[in-house]
């Protein structure tokens, strides 16, 4: 019996081969005709020209917002391609300024907020952003954090959700978002913050009111933000201390801050718009400690794609713009600046740094560390921030644990990276760093930032 199935199929797929071979050529001939000779809209060559003129993705949001009618929402940022920290290279010391010895040690501690009574010092120039519980993040992602922060020694970021005890307990530092929200403004809990951070918009949402459903979020999360049966939370277009309706000047909102603290870091947080500097103004006015500047690649769990993909400004545009203009308002430095939007490796950080940042803020890369070691579990038929996002469906359960190890080893990694590449260009501070030690490869890039272009011979 065996051998006469395997007769028969030899002789069916010698059959095969015979009648594609004899096919195949007359259905290409009979394609090929018909592409050059019929009209293009009736053939597949207008899907092709299609396609090209319409981006794949630019197909898939027309596609969703054909569907339903609603307001596409897409997380991770902006996917446009923007002028970035790529154009810039640093300088290594080999001769006419020589590298540090490794083993020299390298200070990587950071102090926002030097003259408040109370400043907040962390071990290296990075803290983890804003990344929401229940708006955004699961509780054990948010967990894993606070543990990353604990282990590293470096702050971590509330975000715009609920005020989570058990995070603030393992956190090393913690910063508060504060502003357009109705929950977290118990005094008890402005007490427990390291920072507070006034937060008026982000690199992906600037500005605008986020109204989520009354179903949008659990139990647990209404319950900490205080919401009644059927209440539906929302994050408000504007600053204000009592009533949304009624927006509250910022110097009012910090002056609210200072009288219930007890002399923390007061710091404001906002997207990067082309109003930059005057945005800048009136934060000087209201005597903030510490800006901290989103750009449009800064991402979050649930922007519309028209204002995450077309405002705002790219975030090396914004340090330099905002960092120039703090020089001029600012001679004694009284003001920190941080920078955030889309910084991912050890490299871009210390450009930031060379050009006058106090400190990095990241959350997309820390969220794949997060999901690192239990990616497998959701690979290839789901995406890896289906482990962290709080409304995924279906709920894959996360081990806080190994999630927090990842971003340990992420945060570990860049330490010892920037060690070293602080020791190349021959210094053993990170706030030793400045635009000299940065070249341009664009010359419009140099034009932008005013770091020496590469393509020109440096004059002393």
């Amino acid at each position: 019996m065996f051998w006469i199935v395997l007769f028969g199929s030899l002789v069916a797929l010698v059959i095969v081969i015979l009648v594609l071979t004899w096919a195949l050529p007359h259905i290409a001939r009979r394609m090929l005709w018909a592409l050059l000779t019929r009209p293009m809209s009736d053939t597949l060559a207008e899907l092709y020209v299609s396609l090209k003129s319409t981006p794949m993705m630019d197909f898939l949001y027309s596609s969703l917002r054909a569907q339903s009618g609603a307001v596409v929402i897409r997380p991770m940022g902006s996917a446009k391609p923007v002028h970035g920290f790529d154009d810039l290279a640093l300088v290594p010391g080999q001769l006419s300024r020589h590298p540090v010895l490794e083993t020299e040690s390298v200070h990587l501690e950071t102090v926002l907020g030097s003259h408040c009574k109370t400043p907040l010092t962390f071990s290296m120039p990075l803290f983890i952003s804003g990344m929401a519980y229940g708006l955004a993040l699961n509780h054990a992602s948010r967990i894993a954090l606070a543990e990353a922060s604990g282990h590293t020694q470096i702050p971590l970021n509330s975000g715009q959700g609920p005020f989570l005890a058990a995070e603030r307990e393992r956190a090393f530092r913690y910063i508060l978002q504060f502003g357009r929200w109705a929950w977290n403004r118990d005094p008890e809990i402005l007490k427990q913050a390291d920072m507070i951070e006034v937060q008026v918009g982000q690199g992906a949402m600037p500005g605008n009111a986020v109204l989520a459903t009354p179903t949008a979020v659990g139990s647990d999360i209404r319950r900490l933000m205080h919401l009644k049966e059927g209440q539906a939370p929302i994050i408000h277009a504007d600053l204000f201390l009592e009533d949304p309706t009624h927006p509250t000047p910022l110097s009012d909102v910090v002056a609210y801050l200072r009288s219930v603290t007890d002399g923390i870091p007061i710091a404001l947080k906002m997207g990067a718009g082309d109003r930059l500097e005057e945005d800048i103004a009136v934060a000087l006015e209201a005597r903030v400690d510490v800006i901290v500047i989103d750009g449009t690649e800064g991402a979050t769990g649930n922007a519309p794609i028209t204002l995450s993909d077309h405002f705002g400004i790219p975030s090396l545009y914004a340090l330099v713009r905002a960092r120039r203009y703090l020089d001029q308002h600012d001679p004694e430095h009284r003001i920190d600046l941080v920078i955030s939007g889309g910084f991912r490796e050890p490299g871009d950080f210390l450009k930031a740094y060379a050009l006058g940042a106090r400190a990095v803020g990241l959350g997309t890369i820390v969220m794949f560390a997060l999901a690192h070691k239990q990616i497998t579990q959701t690979v290839p038929m789901l995406p890896p921030t289906d482990l962290v996002f709080y409304r995924a469906k279906p709920q894959i359960p996360l081990d806080a644990q190994l999630a927090a190890q990842g971003v340990i080893n992420f945060l570990t990694s860049c330490r010892k990276e920037m060690e070293i590449a602080i020791r190349t260009m021959g210094y053993t501070n990170v706030f030793d760093l400045k635009p000299s030690d940065l070249s341009a490869l664009d010359p419009e890039i140099a034009r932008i930032t005013g770091v020496h272009y590469a393509g020109d011979s440096r004059r002393s």
